[in-house]
């Protein structure tokens, strides 16, 4: 049956959003790969000198981990939200905070837990702007 024909399906086809992710997404998303990439070397021990070391490692995932924040969830804290957004805000902003915090113990104490909690994080607060930019798909048209 066509859909001109079918009542109930002729407002579905008229409500179909495209997909709104940007290059910033793709861009953090990135960065996230690498942030991976980079833990998992230092876990298996590699002769690479940035990631030899807990307190190495901290410091280069620390950079990757402020870029990926600051790409992913820029637009979070920049714009005025409705209360889900608000929401998302105070979630990216709780998951920084855990990210840097632990990112620094790794720095200063050459520990490996606290880069493992760093990365966790952040990838966490990559998931969480990413689900907002999800969530927001369709509401600046």
């Amino acid at each position: 049956m066509s859909a001109d024909l079918d009542p109930a399906a002729a407002p579905m086809l008229r409500e179909v959003r495209a997909m709104g992710l940007t290059w910033r997404d793709l861009a953090s998303s990135a960065i996230v790969v690498a942030m991976v990439m980079g833990f998992v070397s230092f876990e298996f021990g590699t002769s690479l000198v940035l990631f030899s070391t807990a307190w190495a490692a901290s410091a280069v995932e620390l950079v990757l981990g402020a870029a990926c924040a600051v790409i992913a969830a820029a637009d979070l804290h920049t714009r005025p939200q409705a209360l889900q957004g608000r929401i998302f805000r105070r979630v990216t902003t709780v998951l920084g905070t855990i990210a840097l915090l632990t990112g620094l113990i790794g720095l200063a104490g050459n520990s490996g837990q606290a880069l493992e909690t760093m990365v966790v994080a952040t990838i966490f607060l990559w998931l969480t702007a990413t689900i907002w930019h999800v969530l927001s798909i369709g509401e600046e048209q």
